[in-house]
């Protein structure tokens, strides 16, 4: 805050009457000090107004991110994501690759013990990942696809992403060969591949 030399001069010194020197020193060093004071208080002013502005741009990226978030969601929904769906037909696959970037499809057998046990997981997984359209239809009546994807064996899951085939897999081979493997490893599987996000404890 500059020198703290202080100098006075002689037309100053003259009329102090009882003053001395050293209260006009005083005088002055108290002025200094106010003077720096205010000073430190317009910085510390400047500072805050600048928080407070970053504080409010945060703010504002948030609910602009919230509101995003809200209408992806909105547009999952009428897309029919959350639910696992029983297409009727090969007409409501390409119908749902089409209107979903990310497709999850199980091809099924009615009476098998092993599309059940799929069934089960992907019933969990569809409502949890949102930004995945799941869905299941019968292999013996989708012959062209059965063929097209080289669905040889059943259970078989596919994944669509953009509206083209990127992989199938069939059986349990990949979920540790067996009946009793978790959710998630199905759902890790999942993310691996592309069809959903990983959950957020996992990003973090």
């Amino acid at each position: 805050f500059g020198s703290s030399r202080t100098n006075l001069c002689p037309a100053a010194m003259e009329g102090m009457g009882d003053r001395t020197i050293g209260d006009a020193i005083v005088d002055q060093l108290v002025a200094a000090a106010e003077d720096a004071e205010a000073q430190i208080d317009s910085e510390l002013a400047r500072l805050d107004n600048k928080d407070e502005d970053t504080l409010d741009e945060i703010r504002r990226r948030r609910i602009k991110g919230m509101k995003s978030r809200q209408e992806q969601i909105k547009k999952w929904r009428d897309a029919g994501h959350g639910e696992y769906t029983h297409l009727n037909d090969e007409k409501e696959f390409f119908a749902a690759a089409k209107k979903s970037k990310r497709l999850v499809v199980h091809f099924f057998r009615g009476s098998n013990m092993a599309c059940d046990v799929v069934d089960k997981h992907l019933s969990i997984l569809a409502q949890k990942h949102l930004e995945c359209k799941f869905v299941k239809i019968n292999a013996e009546k989708s012959p062209f696809l059965t063929e097209r994807l080289r669905i040889m064996i059943l259970p078989s899951i596919t994944i669509c992403l953009d509206g083209e085939s990127r992989r199938t897999f069939a059986g349990f081979d990949e979920l540790d060969g067996t009946y009793d493997f978790p959710t998630e490893l199905l759902e890790s599987r999942l993310v691996d591949w592309g069809a959903i996000d990983a959950p957020k404890d996992e990003e973090d």
